[in-house]
């Protein structure tokens, strides 16, 4: 079959008319994937060791978190969340939304009171309200409302502190303390829920079924805090959640040690 020249023209130029038709959607579509790729990320310590200090430094709160740099935690597209589990800040929550809701428990090493300060207590940079000693105690001695007072103190530039006497109430002195001592961290003797040695109760949930086995403490800890218990049937180092002052809960989710 023979062309003429005005045919192979006429087909030439159709060709010329629907390639960049086609040519624009394929690159478009490798953009889209490569867009998706960049935006999820793989969340490492040195990025969960950033927001941990920032939450910290926003509750004023001196503390370090426990964290590797290279340590690998999950893959996020979205900014991270961080959250205290509890009033003690010994355990943060870091967690990604997006594309699967993630979480991470990391450990502080806190310094100084632990106590927040929230927007009924806060006054401003001159003044803060703090809970002093309304007349000396001995060491071992119990807070009481009679021994204990809330005072504005103008230009206070010491850190920590409680801001409500019920954060000390009921508390024993470690030393002997004079009249007038804003009350610090340091001071008394720490309120734990579970204290290292005590034998707990450490509760696994299996397949829907709450499965309870003896072990001992081997550290300290607040209500929501990670501490470490040695289960005494298999001898075994595990980490598990303080639910009370009696049992530990397992964290599926969590390594043995």
């Amino acid at each position: 079959m023979k062309f003429s020249f005005s045919a192979i023209k006429l087909i030439f130029g159709l060709t010329l008319l629907l390639i960049p038709s086609l040519i624009p959607s394929q690159v478009h579509g490798a953009l889209d994937n490569s867009q998706d790729e960049e935006i999820l990320r793989d969340v490492v310590g040195v990025e969960v060791k950033e927001v941990v200090s920032d939450y910290l430094k926003t509750h004023q709160i001196q503390g370090t978190p426990m964290v590797r740099d290279d340590k690998f935690y999950f893959t996020c597209a979205d900014d991270l969340e961080t959250v205290a589990t509890n009033e003690t800040f010994k355990t943060i929550r870091v967690s990604c939304a997006y594309p699967v809701e993630r979480n991470a428990y990391i450990r502080t090493r806190v310094e100084g009171s632990v106590v927040a300060l929230n927007a009924d207590n806060a006054t401003n940079d001159t003044q803060a309200t703090r809970i002093v000693l309304a007349h000396s105690v001995s060491a071992g001695e119990l807070l009481t409302q009679e021994n204990l007072k809330s005072v504005v103190l103008p230009h206070y530039n010491g850190f920590g502190g409680f801001f409500e006497v019920s954060h000390v109430l009921g508390r024993k002195t470690k030393t002997p303390l004079r009249e007038g001592t804003v009350l610090l961290s340091r001071h008394l003797v720490p309120n734990w829920t579970i204290q290292a040695e005590q034998q707990v109760d450490i509760e696994n949930t299996v397949s829907g079924i709450n499965v309870t086995t003896v072990g001992i403490a081997l550290e300290n800890g607040h209500i929501g805090d990670i501490i470490k218990v040695r289960n005494l049937n298999s001898d075994t180092v595990i980490e598990g959640f303080v639910i009370n002052r009696k049992k530990i809960k397992i964290n599926a989710k969590m390594e043995t040690m």
